[in-house]
């Protein structure tokens, strides 16, 4: 029996069981992939509505701030654009038009230039590439070429894109109560690079594994992730940061804690006991500041410090400490 008519009979179909999800594709590009891929996961084209934005091939592309006008258009909270040019600001310029519209966007890792290694995955987009082709800063899955071996398979970065596209759409219509942060918690948490921690050289949380996070049933049971915390730039002794938070189910607060020495990478959830006993000095909440989307760190003349960034769930757990949410050292002459 083939591999993906097996993967159908393995994933449950609940008649009924939500709201079609509609996923917006820009232009036409990658159209027959995002609809292969809802195919394979056993739904139908009425439980996963899939519509292009223009019937051009690539022709009459959308920037994201557009696109989501288009998107909002017909209803559609997925989007994906299977284009080059991803640029890791999208996801801090993008942040608050994204989340107030509650979507997610797609979008293929195919940058124009290298991106810093040290940025993290995004927030509100999915940065996705085929399992070699381009990796590296910011991207967060890898796919493989001929993944799930259906109509949804494809062996270059446009048509991955628009295939994981398709499978996240999939997941949100069988856990409706899921927000988008959710889903994409689900995806990482069973990609192939999450037992050994976030890679850029290796696709980021690396190989995903949809049968695996389809699997959860709770958003409780989904593991925290830090947010995606970039720095703007230095006023006088303020090093400023832009916070997108990664806002799942679970999410309380983001917090930041300073640390004298680079802490170590820690790949289980941690209490604010263990994370004292590392070291860390609490610095700012923004459960206080609940419109806040950033915080201005105030250097001190000759100290060396790191600030690692952590989601909080509301039972006072923290996310794991991963390369990306590590900035240091951070010094000030």
């Amino acid at each position: 029996m083939a591999l993906a008519a097996i993967a159908s009979l393995c994933i449950p179909h609940f008649v009924g069981a939500a709201s079609p999800v509609r996923l917006r594709i820009n232009t036409s590009h990658g159209l027959s992939n995002a609809n292969g891929a809802v195919i394979d996961a056993g739904l139908s084209s009425s439980e996963v509505l899939v519509t292009p934005s223009s019937p051009d091939n690539g022709k009459i592309y959308l920037p994201p701030e557009k696109f989501v006008e288009d998107a909002k258009a017909v209803g559609a909270t997925i989007l994906s654009s299977s284009f080059s040019g991803w640029n890791y600001l999208y996801d801090s310029a993008e942040y608050l038009q994204l989340t107030a519209n509650g979507m997610l966007h797609v979008y293929a890792y195919e940058p124009q230039k290298p991106q810093p290694p040290d940025v993290p995955p995004p927030a509100v987009f999915a940065t996705v590439n085929r399992i070699g082709g381009t990796t590296g800063g910011g991207i967060e899955f890898g796919v493989p070429t001929n993944y799930m071996h259906g109509k949804g398979q494809s062996s270059s970065p446009s048509g991955v894109t628009a295939q994981v596209a398709g499978l996240l759409a999939c997941l949100k219509y069988r856990h409706p109560s899921w927000n988008w942060f959710d889903v994409k918690a689900a995806l990482r948490a069973t990609a192939a690079n999450y037992p050994t921690g976030y890679d850029p050289h290796k696709y980021g949380y690396g190989a995903i594994n949809f049968q695996d996070a389809n699997a959860f049933t709770n958003a409780t049971q989904l593991a925290l992730f830090a947010p995606a915390a970039v720095i703007l730039g230095q006023k006088g002794d303020r090093l400023v940061f832009q916070i997108n938070p990664f806002m799942q189910t679970r999410r309380f607060t983001d917090v930041v804690f300073k640390f004298t020495i680079r802490p170590m990478l820690t790949l289980k959830e941690l209490t604010l006991e263990e994370i004292t006993a590392m070291g860390g000095q609490f610095q700012f909440s923004n459960y206080l500041y609940k419109d806040a989307n950033t915080y201005s760190y105030r250097m001190i003349s000759g100290e060396t410090a790191y600030l690692v960034w952590f989601t909080q769930d509301s039972s006072l757990k923290f996310s794991r400490i991963e390369p990306y949410s590590i900035f240091g050292p951070i010094t000030f002459p």
